[in-house]
């Protein structure tokens, strides 16, 4: 099930229904366990692999690699260069760029009715339902799309 709350937006002053996240985030742990229970791999080993993905992927990331995940999707580095741009083509260089980011495109397949199903999206089974609970009790997920800076870490 889906939770929604109704919130206005405050560029066009008018209602929307909003995706609330609630409850404890799933962790790493979890993840291990569940994947464990459907699989031959034991837990410890499953949260050896989960652990040691993220650098393995930006390993390939850093040369200049997407990373198809099969059945989730692509992950890849985009650089930031906001408010450098130049007038010429020759001009450019890699003093302009200002952070990394990593682009995901979720994995689609073809539906029976010749559309897309993007990756963790279900064709069916999925409900909706308004959020009534406390703004306290909404899981505070790190969001990036406040923060304009793009800035990355450069190695």
């Amino acid at each position: 099930m889906i939770f929604w709350k109704r919130v206005k937006q405050a560029i066009n002053d008018l209602w929307y229904p909003r995706s609330v996240t609630v409850g404890k985030p799933v962790e790493t742990q979890e993840l291990a366990n569940r994947i464990a229970r459907e699989s031959t791999v034991s837990p410890a080993d499953t949260h050896a692999v989960l652990r040691a993905l993220p650098n393995i992927m930006a390993d390939f990331m850093k040369e200049s690699r997407a990373v198809h995940f099969e059945g989730l999707g692509w992950f890849r580095y985009t650089t930031v260069s906001a408010g450098n741009g130049v007038a010429t083509k020759e001009e450019v260089s890699s003093d302009q760029i200002t952070g990394l980011r990593v682009q995901f495109t979720p994995d689609r397949t073809r539906n029976m009715s010749g559309g897309y199903t993007r990756a963790l999206i279900a064709d069916e089974g999925i409900t909706f339902m308004e959020w009534l609970g406390k703004e306290s009790d909404e899981t505070q997920v790190p969001d990036d799309t406040d923060d304009d800076s793009g800035q990355g870490t450069f190695g």
